[in-house]
């Protein structure tokens, strides 16, 4: 064999390092998934419950009633404290307990100055998994129930 013929072909180093080399492109290129996923999911329910729990502490602080409500032109729940939570447009909002209009808005629910709630049940879905957070009525407790 000569010489020439040893150099016309690769190394085994020289093509994994352009295999390597095409699969960092490929992982670059490739579309990331749109949407809320999973995990955004679950940051925006344990946001909710913040936003619900800030109000209820506020009410007790305050002594006045606050109230968590829904703003569908802004797709935001929006708290008398000033805090909101944005709603994404791939995400659904489910709601129970929806008893009266309040400042132009559906009121989700009302913590009174004792701590305790209207109550209700916000479910918050994308495709096949959801998050729920519930108010407790008596308590104004706030929890979420995970798939």
């Amino acid at each position: 064999m000569s010489s020439a013929e040893r150099r016309a072909g690769f190394t085994l180093v020289e093509t994994l390092g352009v295999m390597l080399i095409i699969a960092l492109i490929a992982t670059l290129a490739m579309p990331t998934g749109r949407g809320t996923g999973r995990g955004q999911l679950k940051a925006l329910a344990l946001e909710t419950a913040d936003l619900m729990r800030r109000e209820r502490v506020g009410a007790v602080l305050t002594r006045r009633l606050r109230h968590v409500s829904v703003d569908g032109d802004a797709r935001m729940l929006v708290g008398d404290g000033g805090k909101g939570v944005a709603i994404p447009a791939d995400v659904v909002l489910d709601v129970l307990g929806v008893n009266e209009a309040w400042a132009g808005r559906r009121s989700l629910v009302r913590f009174e100055t004792d701590g305790s709630s209207s109550g209700t049940v916000l479910r918050l879905a994308r495709q096949d998994l959801a998050y729920e957070t519930r108010v407790n009525w008596y308590t104004g407790g706030v929890t979420i129930l995970e798939p």
